[in-house]
């Protein structure tokens, strides 16, 4: 329970979890990849750990228990809303070596951070986007109205290096936590809306939304397997051709069922030779069993 009161990154996270922040950002070992404490914003949204040994034990406890059961980010899409709300600094989903070697101490990294306040990728995104701005030109001589901005109001000396360095740290993102580009959530609200307008007499609709919506603290989850996740954007639209009726029959079976060589199998009829029908062995690392054979069977079939 303290982990996932810890993990409520929205308006009611207790008042114990910020404290646990300072705490965190304090203790951090001399070699510490981020050296500036504000830029360190929670160990588990970001690369950086904090030094266990010299933590109070509750916190320690808390940092076992997340390890012992491997919670991670994980989901298969997540809603731009989250994305933009991550911290882009030494964020937990790039590659550390390329993140850090971006962030290493320098005039534009030093005014990103400290003239600019950028913080978020959403931050990051917002400040890229400048370089599109109507009469940008890609110098540091630019004289357009916006790098007239941030030399005057921000005393930037050189925008459009700050607005192409913030550009190569988005970059760094993997598709699936970038919050440029299409992402399922800009079509598969609209996908199920069509598909009840179009829908089938008594039929009843599966829901293929599959992003995550909410607070940071929504894309975490536990007991999840130690192979990575993968960060690959998911397209998740439907064939123009609409709704359309098909029925199928699926079912498992199991020779040997409750022995421990019982050997398992699914499978999917449509109609005699047609070209959906399918039928597998279950692998051997999945408990072979009649029930997991339906199981799959009816994974296969959706």
């Amino acid at each position: 329970m303290w982990l996932k009161s810890y993990l409520s990154l929205g308006p009611n996270r207790p008042w114990w979890a910020s404290l646990a922040d300072k705490i965190f950002v304090h203790f951090v070992p001399k070699n510490c990849g981020v050296k500036d404490p504000a830029l360190r914003m929670n160990p588990f949204l970001q690369h950086w750990k904090p030094k266990k040994s010299v933590l109070p034990q509750i916190l320690k406890d808390m940092l076992t228990v997340a390890k012992k059961y491997n919670l991670r980010a994980e989901g298969l899409a997540f809603s731009r809303t989250i994305l933009r709300r991550l911290p882009m600094w030494d964020h937990a989903q790039t590659n550390q070596r390329d993140i850090r070697k971006l962030s290493t101490a320098s005039a534009v990294v030093t005014c990103l951070k400290d003239k600019h306040k950028l913080r978020t990728v959403g931050d990051f995104e917002t400040f890229a986007a400048l370089l599109a701005v109507q009469d940008h030109r890609p110098t540091q001589q630019c004289n357009c109205a916006t790098c007239e901005h941030m030399i005057i109001d921000f005393r930037c000396s050189n925008p459009h290096r700050c607005f192409t360095r913030a550009e190569q740290f988005l970059n760094l993102l993997p598709p699936k936590w970038d919050p440029r580009g299409e992402h399922p959530e800009d079509y598969e609200d609209t996908q199920m809306e069509e598909a009840i307008t179009e829908g089938i007499q008594e039929a009843t609709l599966f829901d293929r939304r599959v992003t995550t919506h909410g607070s940071e603290g929504s894309i975490f989850r536990i007991f999840t397997d130690r192979a990575p996740p993968a960060n690959v954007r998911l397209d998740m639209r439907l064939d123009s051709d609409g709704i359309s009726e098909l029925t199928l029959a699926t079912d498992g079976s199991c020779l040997r069922n409750g022995d421990r060589d019982a050997v398992a199998g699914a499978g999917v009829f449509v109609d005699v030779s047609h070209p959906a029908n399918l039928s597998i062995r279950i692998p051997a690392e999945i408990n072979q069993s009649n029930q997991t054979g339906e199981a799959v069977a009816t994974y296969l079939a959706s």
